[in-house]
């Protein structure tokens, strides 16, 4: 490989052994590598090489990657990596174990691929701030290596210490917003250092209060409450908490100032209130605390805080105090967005030391994440790590509304870093997976001059997602508190690994989110996702089964000589998949589909069994709360049809997308005149509530 962007259209020679590609960078470089037009699973890896162009092996001999693609099936193979100045190598190899079903190969052509290197897009599509450690945030730019600048003094280290790519998009979504100072952001925790460097410039300051002048100018009851307040000793100084710091540059340290990390949001109005002063932080300073950050202008409050409970979700709402529920629901009614962490108590120690099922928070929950279940614009969120795997100590369930990184600093791997001063030589330090952030200044980890330090917790995982709500809340004035959770959840990734922790395993996706907020026009964008011809369905996956509600109508019209019903049924995916009484999932082809997937617990009554005279029109409104997907169908005579063949009689497919969530019924058995207009389904969403 010479120059090493371009296509290399290729045949494995020989199936038993990879196919090497070895290259060199004089710079750092970002690179895609992307494998395509595969016949058989063929997996791709990159790794380091020495000079003469070996790779590191593992003891056992296996190479030392620092990444690879390994997708089931001939699905292409991406990789993204950045890399130091040096030698490199990107291999292929066959998987035998999974074309095992395929046989031998037939011919070389059952080998062929194409690998494509490409070292402009990345720089073209993202924008990156030059605050020395993004390096080390993982979280928002994950490269495999915690700092791809320290392996270059160890030549001995290769490994990866993170799984590429896992993070929420950051370097993407700043290319689209870093401006988040529309939007104020309360953090409601311990103290905040307001004179830290990375943080100073974005702390909030109260344009109603005039510094130093004795005064209680704004009349609110918080003298000289410049930059927030003080709530557990009552003064306008915060005791400069480590807690409540990491949490303030996790969502909002500047970012692109040459200096230290970057928060999700590079210049939101951070304004701090201390919950604990000197003391714990009792209920009646967090419930003043909400009313000041509404009173006060926010947009966006942060509560890392968790208070456990050997309660059900449904008794220790009933424990909980008028006066804290009044508080939360003044934030709803005054459109402010909240974001709690589901707490920390997800391992196996907890339920041993406390009581079994603590971390479930759909059977034993913290008061935060309950009172998130009554409120449509709060998010509970779940922590996850490195390697996109809910994190090992991190509270889950299905209640929870989304999963963001947390960090995990169990987790830990010995690097060499350049000594002191001039002396060249390396010292070795141990370095985490946690979430680097902000701490008061002088208190941190040397390796970062004191001023930063890993943590890990939902309390971190919280900060991500109140930090990304400050940016959709930014990108449009329009965006109601509501407009943001459900903003979060359509944008987020679907990872599999996550999905018991939280509700389709739906991960933060800053990115994806932001390009929702950034074309808002209302509600009905959010219907206009993952649709095409071969998955006709309506995506209800931002909802979160209970507190967000989706307000619209549906429109049916008919042109037709039969008498059809139509109607929706649930599906827990975009390809019609239904569970069975006993849980298991069917598809459709299988076995009593039709009487599965039209089961009473699956139809959705309300938009359902429409009977209209020919050339007819019928509308109907809805209100629905449940994240799922609906799917169409139809009964016409003594035939059953839905949007997907494999479960008609006649193998073909009676509903077509016509538009955005505008659906087309052919009712005659082996699709008729192919006209698809016998009944025509229009679905809109006017609000969310």
């Amino acid at each position: 490989m010479g120059s090493i962007a371009g296509n290399y259209e290729g045949t494995l020679e020989n199936p038993q052994k990879p196919q090497f590609y070895n290259f060199k960078l004089d710079k750092s470089a970002d690179i895609f590598f992307k494998l395509s037009g595969l016949k058989r699973d063929l997996d791709l890896y990159v790794t380091t090489a020495d000079g003469s162009g070996v790779p590191p092996t593992w003891s056992d001999g296996s190479i030392a990657n620092i990444g690879a693609s390994t997708n089931y099936g001939t699905s292409d193979e991406s990789i993204f990596l950045r890399l130091n100045p040096g030698s490199y190598i990107a291999y292929i190899k066959e998987n035998p174990k999974a074309n095992i079903k395929l046989g031998p190969v037939k011919s070389a052509d059952d080998l062929k691929y194409t690998l494509n290197v490409d070292d402009t897009t990345f720089g073209l599509t993202t924008k990156l701030g030059n605050d020395p450690l993004l390096n080390y945030q993982w979280y928002l730019f994950n490269t495999g290596l915690l700092n791809s600048s320290l392996v270059e003094a160890s030549p001995k280290y290769t490994g990866s210490i993170a799984t590429p790519n896992i993070d929420i998009l950051a370097p993407e979504a700043w290319k689209l917003r870093t401006d988040g100072s529309s939007a104020i952001l309360a953090i409601i925790d311990g103290g905040v250092d307001i004179d830290h460097p990375d943080l100073v410039k974005n702390i909030w300051t109260n344009p109603r209060e005039i510094p130093g002048n004795g005064f209680d100018d704004d009349g609110n009851g918080y003298p000289y409450d410049v930059n927030g307040w003080n709530f557990g000793d009552e003064t306008p100084t915060a005791k400069k908490d480590p807690h409540g710091t990491h949490v303030a540059g996790i969502a909002a340290a500047s970012g692109n100032n040459a200096i230290g990390i970057s928060g999700v949001a590079w210049n939101a109005q951070i304004m701090p209130l201390d919950v604990f002063g000197n003391g714990p932080a009792y209920d009646e300073n967090i419930i003043n605390a909400i009313y000041y950050a509404v009173n006060n202008g926010a947009k966006v409050i942060n509560i890392s805080l968790a208070s456990y409970f050997k309660l059900s979700p449904e008794d220790i709402l009933l424990a909980i105090t008028n006066e804290t529920k009044n508080a939360f629901a003044y934030a709803k009614a005054k459109d402010v967005f909240i974001a709690v962490g589901a707490g920390n108590e997800g391992d196996a120690r907890a339920d041993l030391t406390n009581w079994k099922g603590i971390g479930n928070i759909d059977r034993s929950i913290s008061k935060f994440p309950a009172i998130g279940s009554l409120f449509s614009n709060i998010a509970t969120v779940v922590s996850s790590d490195s390697t996109n795997e809910k994190a090992s100590y991190s509270s889950y369930g299905q209640s929870a509304s989304i999963a963001a990184p947390g960090g995990d600093t169990a987790k830990t791997i010995d690097l060499y870093i350049p000594g002191p001063g001039d002396t060249g030589k390396p010292e070795k330090a141990k370095v985490n997976f946690g979430i680097l952030s902000t701490v008061p200044v002088g208190t941190g980890n040397s390796m970062f001059g004191g001023n930063y330090d890993f943590m890990q917790g939902t309390s971190m995982a919280s900060p991500v997602i109140a930090g990304m709500a400050t940016l959709i809340r930014s990108a449009n004035p329009s965006i109601s508190a509501q407009d943001t959770l459900a903003i979060l959840r359509a944008g987020a990734t679907a990872e599999p690994s996550l999905a018991s922790a939280v509700k389709g395993g739906l991960t933060a996706n800053l990115y994806k989110s932001l390009q929702i907020a950034e074309d808002w026009t209302g509600a009905g964008d959010l219907l206009k996702l993952e649709q095409s011809d071969e998955t006709p369905v309506v995506n209800l996956k931002f909802l979160t089964d209970g507190a967000l509600t989706v307000k619209g109508t549906t429109t049916v019209s008919r042109s037709a000589s039969f008498d059809p019903i139509t109607g929706f049924y649930k599906a827990i995916d975009a390809f019609g998949s239904v569970y069975d009484g006993l849980g298991n999932i069917v598809r459709p082809g299988d076995k009593n589909y039709a009487e599965i997937a039209l089961n009473k617990v699956n139809i959705v009554s309300s938009i359902s069994g429409v009977s209209i005279g020919n050339e007819k029109s019928a509308i109907n409104q809805f209100s629905l709360a449940e994240s799922t997907f609906l799917a169409p169908y139809a009964k016409v005579n003594d035939n059953t049809w839905f949007a997907f063949k494999e479960a008609n009689l006649d193998a073909f497919a009676h509903f077509k997308l016509l538009g955005a969530n505008q659906f087309g019924l052919e009712d005659m058995k082996g699709g008729g005149d192919l006209d698809f207009n016998d009944h025509i389904i229009t679905f809109a969403v006017d609000t969310l509530a």
